[in-house]
């Protein structure tokens, strides 16, 4: 609901028409007909006494109606404030959210209802359900600032990350400004908007737009204690220094992460741990430190098996000639595990890697296949491990025109980098 009187003018209207009286009747006594159109249109504010005696009219005891909403909508704002915290909610909740829904409630009461109900069926993974319902909400915003809107503008960002619609997300923001809403909202709200702005520009490969707004997330995260949103500033802040370059920068992240997640037990699961260490593992590896990144890969894997992370160290392993640890991921995870495509490319190509018995067919068959993925996926860091890889085996067969050809991917791979770091 709308936190100021022009809200009860819109429940006026919307309670006269349901009960199918005219202006003439509920404002005599009270008030001329065209001051009740005015109220309704949000043109005038009455006084409170005026509003309750309106009410009156249509049969509304005002008073029990205005805490009645007042306690739903501090419901809603209680769950939305748990969906992003991350938190589960009781099917009591989701219930009473439903309920809130249905045609008996104030339209602008089933509005917000609804919007909280698509920010809970993208938590479910439920995504489709819930970008049906923002695309019948969005004719109804007022594009404002208020609740409807920012509730609308931060779902809509959550709902592309969750498409993976990054280059999306990414571009509306840019050319449309939508935080400019959520300047009047909670300082987390628009903090978690400007991580998910932020998340989406680094997928995007805008680096220096997405270290913009993850500092603007942090920004408005000072002075509240919500350790999980804490632990993600940090380690997204770190990927993107590690991204461009900045490894000190990005360690302090990775670091000030570990610190907080070592003495904060509530946020302690495999998950957090395995992703943490497998971003400082990166780092090390991005700088050629392949004891420290085998040493950190393997603690990803020991508190939660990530195949993100199990790719990686088998190409860490890989460079360092730690063939007997490599022949050891390789059995435990076989390539049926994978399903990511770049993480089963990989693995065929370190497979393939370390067979004695090479072949100019071989070698090329999975160059089409893995580097034509890696390019059109932008994965320019693999093409720089791999490509010249495979040229040291094309020269060592005397195919050095296959050769040449890994070496020139490498170098445009190379191009594009530099390029992605000074866009």
């Amino acid at each position: 609901m709308e936190n100021n009187e022009h809200a009860w003018g819109k429940l006026l209207k919307y309670y006269r028409q349901k009960k199918k009286r005219k202006q003439d009747d509920v404002a005599f006594g009270i008030c001329t007909p065209s001051y009740l159109s005015r109220i309704e249109n949000g043109l005038v504010i009455a006084e409170h006494s005026i509003y309750a005696q309106l009410f009156e009219n249509l049969g509304i005891d005002f008073n029990q109606l205005e805490q009645q909403l007042k306690n739903q909508t501090a419901f809603l704002e209680q769950l939305y404030e748990k969906l992003l915290l991350n938190a589960e909610l009781t099917s009591d909740e989701i219930k009473q959210l439903t309920d809130i829904q249905n045609d008996e409630q104030p339209f602008e009461q089933q509005l917000m209802a609804k919007l909280v109900y698509a920010r809970f069926l993208y938590s479910i993974k439920d995504d489709d359900d819930a970008r049906t319902i923002l695309n019948e909400v969005e004719p109804l915003v007022s594009w404002k600032k208020d609740r409807i809107t920012q509730l609308f503008v931060a779902i809509t960002a959550f709902g592309h990350l969750s498409f993976h619609e990054f280059e999306q997300l990414s571009l509306k923001e840019a050319e449309n400004q939508f935080a400019q809403y959520l300047s009047n909202a909670h300082p987390f709200e628009l903090a978690n908007y400007h991580y998910h702005i932020a998340f989406a520009n680094h997928r995007s490969y805008k680096l220096h737009k997405a270290l913009e707004h993850i500092e603007l997330a942090q920004q408005f995260f000072i002075h509240q204690y919500k350790p999980l949103f804490q632990l993600k500033l940090y380690s997204m802040k770190g990927v993107i220094f590690n991204d461009l370059h900045r490894f000190r920068e990005a360690i302090q992240e990775f670091e000030a992460g570990l610190e907080l997640l070592s003495n904060v037990q509530s946020i302690q699961t495999p998950v957090q741990w395995s992703s943490l260490h497998n971003n400082i593992a990166y780092c090390f590896e991005c700088q050629e430190n392949f004891p420290e990144a085998s040493k950190h890969y393997e603690l990803a894997n020991q508190y939660d098996e990530d195949l993100h992370s199990a790719i990686n160290w088998m190409r860490t392993c890989f460079v360092q000639k730690d063939f007997e640890q490599l022949e050891i991921l390789f059995n435990r995870y076989e390539e049926i595990r994978f399903t990511v495509p770049h993480h089963i490319y990989q693995r065929r190509l370190l497979q393939y890697a370390v067979d004695t018995a090479h072949t100019i067919r071989g070698l090329k068959l999975l160059e089409d296949e893995a580097f034509t993925h890696f390019d059109e996926q932008q994965y320019y860091s693999l093409i720089l491990f791999y490509a010249p890889l495979w040229g040291q085996f094309y020269e060592q067969l005397h195919a050095y025109k296959q050769a040449s050809n890994c070496y020139r991917q490498a170098l445009e791979a190379s191009e594009k980098v530099r390029q992605r770091m000074s866009s």
